[in-house]
């Protein structure tokens, strides 16, 4: 079993140490709300079913460093939901992960302004079930009814875009963005087989700076 808690606390104390090491003046704290529709990029040389998503919670916190009118660098610790639903046989999963993501952000120098979003992330997952399985649906994915061999760290790309307004010092940033997992979550995958996630995730995040004015 993947120690979960020693890794979960390393992300905070690394977030932490980020945050006491960066120039207050150009740095802001805040916090992540949001929806989440994930589904699933299949291929499976015995299944032609079909994959539809499932929606889930996005819900983290922010530290953002200026590095200067028009870029900032953002590392943000989330819990997100994840999944899809196999259309024909009518099952699915439900993922949940802690990720860890490092967004390179590029917005405009005015009050109400776009923003491009690019970057990477790992992420761990901390629980999975199958739904809608008769006799099977609900229980944990590692049950040996069950007995789906599937990789629990995940390392993905985040694209997207949003609009950043200020308040005062504070900013308001809503956003659009779309992860593709690197990672074969499958671990027991036909040669020409894949299974790996993506999410499509609308959220909303507040910035207040440390110390300094607004960037």
């Amino acid at each position: 079993m993947i120690p979960r808690l020693p890794i979960v606390a390393l992300c905070v104390v690394l977030l932490t140490a980020a945050a006491g090491r960066l120039g207050a003046q150009d740095l802001s704290v805040g916090g992540r709300l949001g929806a989440v529709g994930g589904a699933v990029w299949f291929e499976d040389d015995e299944s032609n079913d079909v994959m539809q998503p499932k929606l889930g919670l996005q819900l983290g916190g922010v530290v953002a460093y200026g590095l200067g009118s028009m870029l900032s660098l953002q590392a943000e610790l989330w819990f997100v939901q994840k999944g899809w639903t196999e259309t024909q046989e009518g099952g699915g999963r439900r993922m949940s992960y802690l990720e860890l993501p490092l967004l390179l952000v590029v917005a405009a120098p005015w009050g109400t302004a776009p923003e491009l979003l690019a970057g990477v992330s790992v992420g761990l997952e901390l629980a999975c079930s199958v739904t809608g399985v008769p006799d099977v649906g609900g229980v944990g994915c590692d049950d040996p009814r069950v007995e789906w061999r599937h990789k629990k760290v995940q390392f993905g790309t985040w694209l997207g875009l949003g609009v950043r307004r200020r308040l005062g010092a504070s900013q308001l940033h809503v956003q659009l963005l779309g992860n593709l997992h690197l990672t074969n979550v499958n671990r027991e995958a036909l040669p020409r087989g894949y299974t790996r996630p993506f999410s499509l995730a609308v959220s909303a995040a507040y910035l207040i700076p440390i110390g300094g004015g607004a960037r």
